[in-house]
């Protein structure tokens, strides 16, 4: 008895709030340099987390593998992810030179300035303060970990260039069809598959991705729609400038990634 008392309060209590009507509140002040998204990364060969030695060492980690800190645990890059990609962006990082270089970009640019000496043809330039910016697609996704969907980003430059391309192709090339005809839907629209590669060149060996289109998203299926808001909010937040790349403390190795 006393049990369904309380049940029928509680259901009332909770019947009196509007909680969409309260949507976003407690979050307006928050700004673009106060809110960050997880990078997912290749492992290589030279990635700490690699390396048993190192006090970055995770277990299981192998070459080829997909990692995020945030994450934990290390993906398997042969059997891939699935992910919806939310927003792409390209961009011109700004890096101090290995070894003076801080974990993250000093400073980011739309374009190349036109002072700017190019040293790989449109690929990298060198600025007249000594630092080099370098082309990188950034590709933010909903992934799935541990069977709940988390926000993350994805950078790929230099030989990822050739598959960031690819994965711009599927998504330009997505269609559905309506009632007024056919259209481009939106990135979030479809499922991706991200699988690792190998390549070798020389005595260099180092892993680049490899998209594929899943499929569509089925927005009649409750999954599905709830992974298309997401998709379509997560959108929204890197369009205006909310949600910005999480680096971390200590520099990634780029040598096996600029080849």
């Amino acid at each position: 008895m006393d049990k369904q008392v309380v049940k029928k309060n509680s259901a009332g209590a909770l019947s009196s709030l509007n909680l969409r009507a309260d949507s976003g509140k407690g979050a307006e002040e928050i700004k673009s340099d106060d809110v960050s998204t997880p990078i997912l990364k290749i492992l290589h060969q030279l990635s700490p987390e690699c390396n048993t030695r190192s006090a970055k060492h995770v277990e299981g980690a192998d070459p080829g593998m997909l990692y995020s800190n945030s994450f934990g645990q290390p993906m398997d890059g042969e059997k891939g992810i699935e992910v919806i990609v939310a927003h792409t962006q390209t961009r011109w990082p700004e890096w101090q030179e290995m070894g003076d270089s801080p974990s993250a970009p000093v400073g980011t640019h739309l374009t190349p300035p036109a002072n700017a000496k190019e040293e790989m043809r449109g690929i990298k330039y060198r600025l007249q303060n000594g630092n080099y910016l370098e082309k990188t697609m950034y590709f933010y996704i909903i992934v799935m970990i541990n069977g709940a969907p988390r926000k993350a980003v994805i950078t790929m430059r230099s030989s990822n260039l050739t598959p960031a391309r690819k994965l711009n192709d599927l998504i330009s090339n997505l269609s559905m069809t309506d009632e007024k005809g056919s259209f481009q839907p939106a990135a979030y629209s479809a499922m991706f598959k991200l699988q690792t590669a190998e390549k070798s060149a020389g005595d260099k060996t180092w892993h680049i991705y490899k998209p594929s289109l899943v499929r569509m998203l089925d927005i009649s299926d409750q999954k599905d729609a709830s992974l298309y808001q997401m998709g379509q909010e997560f959108h929204k937040q890197v369009s205006s400038g909310l949600n910005k790349p999480k680096y971390e403390k200590v520099q990634e190795t780029k040598s096996e990634e600029i080849i």
